[in-house]
């Protein structure tokens, strides 16, 4: 009977706090909106998925985070192909994309933080140098996954994947992951560390020791929940 009156003098104490406007810092409250400017928190995967249902808080973090990107109409395509809610990247902060590509929003915050948190760190270990550009084949593509004809819609055909082949660096050298990937000097150890960092905050990760049809880039997805295998064979691509 005592515990039950104490859980309830603390419960009581608690709403009464937050009532009058106390919060805990946005790194121990899952409900503060998501910063891209702030070190990743055990909350980033809740936060990324609230990005994912409210395109307004999702495109005011890329506002924030002072993102270079322009909104893109809606589009619908044959088969459930399209995409809503998109963006068009040019660049996710120090790196410039080699080409500006239309993605959903959620999409563009998980490349911001891979930018910050997993490439510009590998780069500047590694190379002791930024990198200035983000090689990319694509986002969007109205297709299956792996095109098969019985396979279902690729993450790709909602423009929510990209599929990233390289980097240049500040000094004008580029790195690509699937010649780089193997490598045992400072372009393999570049490519590791980015893809280890990149699996704390990307939704999914698929690199070249996933399977064949991955040897020469990294897909990133938002969704998920840090997918980040090293082989195998996957059904979602």
């Amino acid at each position: 009977m005592r515990a039950w009156l104490l859980l309830l003098l603390l419960g009581s104490l608690v709403a009464l706090v937050w009532v009058r406007g106390w919060r805990p810092p946005d790194r121990y409250n899952p409900w503060a909106p998501l910063d891209l400017r702030a070190e990743p928190d055990r909350f980033l995967r809740y936060k990324m998925r609230r990005l994912a249902a409210d395109p307004a808080r999702c495109l005011a973090a890329l506002r924030q985070a002072d993102v270079r990107f322009a909104l893109v109409p809606d589009r619908t395509g044959p088969g459930g192909c399209g995409w809503h809610d998109a963006v068009r990247l040019r660049g996710t902060g120090v790196a410039t994309l080699s080409s500006p590509a239309v993605m959903s929003c959620p999409l563009a915050a998980t490349l911001v933080l891979f930018d910050r948190d997993a490439l510009q760190p590998a780069a500047h270990a590694s190379f002791h140098q930024p990198v200035v550009r983000i090689d990319h084949v694509g986002s969007y593509a109205c297709r299956n996954v792996y095109h098969r004809n019985d396979a279902p819609l690729s993450r790709h055909a909602r423009a929510q994947a990209i599929d990233i082949t390289g980097f240049r660096l500040a000094d004008g050298r580029r790195v690509e992951v699937g010649k780089g990937w193997s490598d045992s000097g400072q372009a393999g150890r570049f490519l590791r560390q980015v893809h280890g960092r990149g699996c704390a905050v990307a939704g999914m990760l698929l690199g070249p020791d996933y399977n064949a049809a991955h040897r020469t880039h990294f897909h990133i997805e938002a969704t998920g929940w840090g997918y980040c295998p090293g082989g195998g064979s996957g059904q979602m691509r």
